[in-house]
């Protein structure tokens, strides 16, 4: 059997050649057996940090006190560790003690899943010892050894679980099922920062919807911060291949689930400024979108990219079909083109010349004046030209004095 990993080969090679025992571990091997892109290789080896530190020119120590070294080759990093085996997890996370003179089959032990549980010897040999292929023909997610057990040393293990089940399209094995329902509470244990990730991932899935439904089923929806109350089953209709950036699946989560205070959600769930500020306007923008259709005035607000976004949630939420979305697009691109300015600093006058031409000091009539022009010249009725900008701001004055 050929080995598929031969980037790592002068890994396993060097480690063995010292009389260590080394092997592929872990996800690679699950995405190699799926034929899925393999993304990050991780080695398994008897050697201790020092040992692989000495072996290889271009280290970094990266989870030192969990037997881990970066090895770094051809711009790549591979995560070498020790074998290790792990016991008590008072804060949820972190084990107690870790101990790193024991053999592969305790190391393999240790690992949350039987589909990640795998190791692969430099023949291409796979040592499968929690009947990890079988679960792959099954489309199973199980845990190796107890699940309840694995779950309270970790209980992120929850949402990993689920957020495969989502990215692999599996189901969750009942005993799994069973300890998630019982274990939920534990989750509240996690950080947020933490479930966010998984969650981010999980909403990307082609199984999104079997996942929603796990966390459903199994209560732990329930668990996650303002989360408490909701009904998923609005998500069911959400088709989510349209979206295309976690910040659009996660509007249409909290449009489905009918969450609109989104600065609130985005504090309890730590995003960040750039995240809230786009899920807000994505989410104005749909709700505004379902009653009027786009304007000049609209796209020039809203920019192309959230126009597109916005155009996906409407497809996403099944008022668009394929074919009006691409008539949407196209609607958003030619009214876009045809704009004379794509921000307001493209605009021919500035604060200056309005200063210059009122002969008056800088106070809120400069800034709306500037507003009043922006929507003038996208709407097209003054054209953006110093000239005309100058005589339209004479006739604004006059307009304004009036008004007083």
């Amino acid at each position: 059997m050929p080995f598929p990993f031969q980037q790592a080969a002068f890994i396993l090679d060097k480690l063995m050649n010292h009389g260590f025992d080394a092997y592929i571990v872990g996800g690679a091997i699950r995405d190699h057996l799926l034929g899925r892109p393999i993304h990050d290789i991780d080695v398994a080896t008897s050697a201790h940090p020092a040992d692989v530190m000495s072996l290889f020119k271009r280290t970094i120590p990266i989870g030192i006190e969990h037997g881990t070294v970066a090895v770094l080759s051809g711009g790549q990093a591979y995560e070498v560790t020790t074998y290790r085996a792990e016991s008590g997890y008072d804060d949820f996370r972190h084990p107690n003690q870790v101990s790193f003179d024991v053999s592969l089959d305790q190391d393999l032990m240790r690992r949350d899943f039987t589909i990640n549980a795998f190791a692969m010897d430099r023949s291409g040999q796979v040592i499968d010892l929690f009947g990890g292929k079988a679960d792959i023909m099954q489309k199973k997610i199980r845990t190796v050894g107890l699940a309840e057990e694995r779950i309270s040393e970790d209980p992120l293990r929850i949402m990993r679980g689920i957020r495969f089940a989502s990215e692999l399209c599996f189901t969750l094995g009942q005993k799994e099922v069973t300890a998630f329902r019982a274990k939920s509470d534990l989750l509240k244990h996690i950080s947020v920062e933490r479930i966010n990730q998984e969650m981010n991932r999980l909403l990307a899935g082609k199984g999104v919807h079997q996942a929603i439904r796990i966390l459903e089923n199994t209560g732990c929806v329930h668990a996650l911060p303002l989360l408490e109350n909701v009904d998923l089953k609005k998500l069911y209709d959400v088709d989510f291949s349209f979206l295309q950036t976690s910040e659009e699946r996660w509007s249409a989560f909290l449009i489905a689930v009918g969450l609109h205070d989104v600065h609130v959600f985005a504090r309890a769930w730590k995003w960040s400024r750039e995240s809230e500020k786009k899920v807000y306007e994505l989410t104005t923008l749909y709700n505004a979108l379902k009653r009027n259709p786009w304007t000049a005035e609209s796209v020039y607000f809203a920019g192309l990219s959230n126009a597109f976004a916005a155009n996906r949630l409407l497809a996403a939420f099944g008022i668009l079909t394929n074919e009006l979305l691409m008539q949407y697009d196209q609607q958003v691109h030619l009214l876009w083109q045809a704009s004379t300015i794509h921000t307001r600093s493209d605009i021919a006058a500035t604060g200056h010349h309005f200063i210059q031409w009122s002969e008056t000091k800088p106070g809120p009539w400069l800034a709306k004046v500037i507003n009043t022009l922006e929507k003038e010249i996208v709407n097209g009725r003054v054209t953006n030209d110093l000239g005309e900008i100058e005589a339209w701001f004479r006739k604004w004055q006059i307009s304004q004095k009036k008004q007083s």
